[in-house]
């Protein structure tokens, strides 16, 4: 309230004679001064009355807002930015409540205080027996939940985190539910946050509006700390998570937990299509209206969040992640990393679906991946079968190139075999000769025996190429059959009821490194050192081993691509006895 202006008399001049005040003037002076100290304490007393100043929350739960240099206020709530409306009167809930929603594709738990999610579990998905959770139970149990409010300064709606929002909950006719939180302390400072729930889907609308003592404010929505939602004692090896992704329009940018050890910032009002956190097969997006925002990643420990007891000092090394709204609006997403689903859904989803960080990987690694979905939606209901009708279809695209890479080393290993009886006689004629010159000598006469003979020694190189060509085509399968939701929980037969898991009785990484054992002893290695052939004879055995450990549906590929190279081995043996039979009788 301004100050009140008290009365300036306008004293009458007399000419000639010194400025006196009436009587009547100076009591009137003093009856303004006594009127003013009246109304000014008064109105202190009736000020206090109506607008009680809010309760100090308790630091336990804090909103998170991770330690970034902070830009300029205007940078995220400009100047020009019309004063909103507030409330007359505070607006606080008595007591925590809880909501549990249910939709086609998710339970979700919301909690009044702080307006914030307490749990979101994912129908269909399930991990050790029980539906995948978003919210982690060590962040839960430290009250630290996401879709918490963080600022860039401390100094702006302390406390907001743990104020007792009041929530209403509201049946759309479009049939979203609404859930709209409100808190103000009635004396300049007051928070609104909506979310709109789709009955059948996983994309969520999302609105704050913060106003701190009188002006609006930029928030950023706070998802983490981490994201993990398989059970430790249920997931393969190859499984991560609680990673941070971001998405500008062009790049999508993904940071390993082990590599956020700081507070990592973007540019305020950047470019920005969505960012949040997400594991091997889920995540968690926030997508800011207009495609612009900022982010803010930095591990729990560096962020401002007031952490207290035992359960928050064990969230330190995870990962958090603040997306800036600058319109107060925009989108949720929480769920699996379905390709087909991402699509449908636009805004470049699909993007988060990793299948390789390296170009040319990536390049092979997403058609194989939609030929995989393509044969297990028109040929096979089952994805394991739809695996070996795929590597039967790739070993047949690279028959070829195998082809000649097969019998062109066996040509060589023919032609080198044919001449180790004079290489012998060469080494054995120089052996006692330990000086440069002698074995300067015994080279130059092994290439003109090779040079004599026909030989080509450097014949298998070429040989190789196609198998090099034919490496990041293996390398990409390996990164779709570990990257795939699709395959998660999708059983083969028997005793394979997950193909994302290792075999329970490996049985198929046995059968793997038998196949494998069987494909080198029909390789021939007449020429290879005998030190060099039980090293290659024991790798069947090391990677029966490493293979006990991947996911089945890999075992499964790499199965059935040994099967299919005995039986091109078998035809290169075949076709290369006939042409020594055929040069023998001529």
């Amino acid at each position: 309230m301004g100050s009140i202006p008290f009365p300036h008399p306008r004293l009458p001049r007399v000419h000639g004679a010194a400025e006196t005040p009436e009587p009547f003037m100076e009591k009137r002076l003093v009856a303004a001064l006594v009127l003013t100290i009246v109304i000014y304490f008064g109105w202190a007393y009736v000020a206090r009355k109506l607008y009680p100043p809010p309760p100090s929350p308790p630091p336990a739960a804090e909103g998170p807002s991770p330690a970034a240099p902070a830009p300029a206020p205007s940078a995220e709530t400009p100047a020009a930015a019309p004063a909103s409306p507030i409330s007359a009167s505070a607006s606080e809930a008595a007591k925590e409540e809880t909501l549990r929603l249910e939709t086609g594709s998710a339970i979700v738990e919301l909690t009044n205080r702080g307006g914030r999610v307490r749990s979101w579990s994912l129908k269909g998905f399930e991990s050790a027996g029980r539906p995948v959770d978003f919210v982690p139970d060590a962040a839960r149990a430290a009250g630290v939940l996401p879709l918490a409010l963080a600022f860039e300064d401390k100094a702006i709606l302390p406390g907001i985190n743990d104020a007792l929002f009041t929530m209403t909950r509201t049946d759309e006719p479009d049939g979203r539910i609404q859930v709209a939180f409100h808190w103000s302390d009635g004396a300049g400072s007051e928070v609104e946050k909506t979310i709109r729930i789709p009955k059948d889907g996983y994309l969520a609308d999302v609105e704050v509006k913060a106003i701190d003592r009188g002006r609006p404010v930029g928030a950023r929505l706070f998802w983490g700390p981490g994201l993990e939602v398989e059970d430790p004692k249920h997931r393969s090896n190859t499984y991560y998570n609680s990673q941070a992704v971001v998405y500008d329009g062009h790049t999508v940018t993904r940071l390993a937990r082990r590599k956020i050890d700081s507070v990592v910032a973007t540019p305020p009002d950047s470019p920005l299509q969505w960012a949040g956190m997400e594991d091997q097969y889920f995540t968690a997006l926030v997508l800011p209206a207009g495609s612009r925002g900022s982010v803010t990643i930095a591990p729990f420990a560096q962020s401002s969040a007031v952490k207290t007891g035992p359960s928050a000092a064990d969230l330190g090394p995870l990962p958090t992640v603040a997306i800036a709204l600058p319109e107060g609006k925009g989108q949720l997403f929480v769920g699996p990393k379905d390709f087909g689903l991402l699509t449908s859904l636009g805004h470049d989803l699909e993007k988060a679906v990793w299948f390789s960080s390296f170009t040319l990987i990536y390049v092979c690694a997403k058609p194989i991946f939609l030929a995989l979905r393509w044969v297990q939606g028109h040929w096979a209901a089952n994805y394991g079968v739809a695996i070996i009708i795929l590597t039967f279809g790739l070993r047949l695209l690279l028959f070829p190139l195998n082809q000649f890479s097969m019998v062109r080393m066996r040509k060589v290993a023919g032609e080198m075999q044919r001449v180790q009886p004079k290489l012998k006689a060469l080494q054995a004629k120089y052996k006692k000769s330990k000086d440069a010159d002698a074995r300067a000598k015994l080279n130059q006469e092994t290439m003109e025996l090779y040079k004599r003979e026909g030989v080509n020694p450097f014949g298998g190189v070429s040989g190789c190429l196609p198998l090099f060509i034919q490496m990041p085509l293996l390398w990409a399968f390996f990164d779709v059959l570990t990257a795939s939701v699709e395959l998660r929980g999708a059983p083969f037969f028997g005793w394979i009821h997950d193909l994302t898991h290792p075999d329970p009785f490996r049985i198929t990484p046995i059968l793997m490194g038998a196949t494998m054992f069987v494909q080198q002893k029909m390789t021939p290695t007449a020429n290879v050192d005998p030190a060099q052939q039980r090293m290659v004879m024991f790798m069947p055995i090391m990677f029966t081993v490493m293979f006990m450990s991947l996911p089945s549906g890999l075992v499964l590929y790499y199965f059935v691509n040994n099967l299919l190279g005995i039986g091109q081995q078998w035809l290169v043996n075949r076709h290369i006895a006939r042409l020594e039979a055929a040069s023998v009788k001529a």
